[in-house]
């Protein structure tokens, strides 16, 4: 009986998955251990709402290379475009849930996921609860092993240009819910300043329309080139 070579070895695909989590899992922990020393070794307020200038150079590099290696690992486990994309989303959900973990576990903070954070520099800060960037990273985990399994049952999401344009359009939602005060929490710290969850599962929802949207346009095609 002839195997089918355009369809993934489904024990292959979990396997590079599981070896991405373990990636995923120390690098959180070791971004957890760089923060606690930075956070002992250059003064921040009491907050964590700002560095002084002159060490948020430090902090901006440090954020640009993390990227850059979730890119680099995300290329050499992924086995073509779209689940190449897919494992950079894995691996950075998993890597900032345990970033949090590890803050928990090594720092004792934060003192709950509703605590806020400056959650990221670039290209200006980012500021939320904990709680908002773990869903956000669940979303991704759950959402790449979902197309992931598409590629294993021979049922491949298409990353059509209206996908892309939708999954872009979750991002800018959730962009938008962590830097619309910036200018203020920069000024006046976290006083007064609550966090638009509406903003956030609206993003939810988007993405989810989006994956299922996606996921349905190739049966629709196949079922329309079926003859009758």
């Amino acid at each position: 009986m002839a195997v089918d070579r355009s369809i993934p070895d489904s024990r292959s695909i979990w396997r590079r998955l599981a070896w991405l989590g373990a990636f995923g899992i120390a690098m959180g922990l070791l971004e957890a251990i760089c923060v606690i020393y930075l956070r002992r070794l250059l003064p921040m307020d009491a907050e964590l709402t700002t560095l002084p200038q002159e060490h948020g150079r430090i902090e901006i590099i440090r954020e640009a290379c993390t990227i850059v290696m979730l890119v680099c690992v995300a290329w050499l486990t992924g086995i073509n475009g779209r689940s190449r994309v897919a494992c950079f989303f894995y691996t950075f959900g998993i890597w900032d849930i345990l970033y949090y973990v590890g803050l928990w576990w090594l720092a004792g903070w934060p003192d709950s996921l509703l605590t806020w954070d400056c959650l990221f520099l670039i290209p200006k800060p980012w500021y939320g609860p904990v709680l908002a960037p773990v869903l956000i990273s669940l979303y991704f985990v759950f959402g790449c092993c979902w197309l992931h399994a598409r590629e294993i049952r021979g049922r491949p999401v298409r990353l059509s240009a209206g996908a892309i344009i939708v999954q872009g359009l979750t991002a800018v939602v959730w962009y938008w819910s962590f830097v619309k005060d910036t200018e203020w929490i920069a000024e006046h710290k976290y006083e007064g300043v609550s966090y638009s969850w509406l903003l956030l599962f609206a993003g939810v929802a988007i993405g989810v329309l989006g994956l299922w949207w996606a996921g349905r346009a190739p049966r629709e095609r196949c079922a329309d080139a079926s003859p009758a």
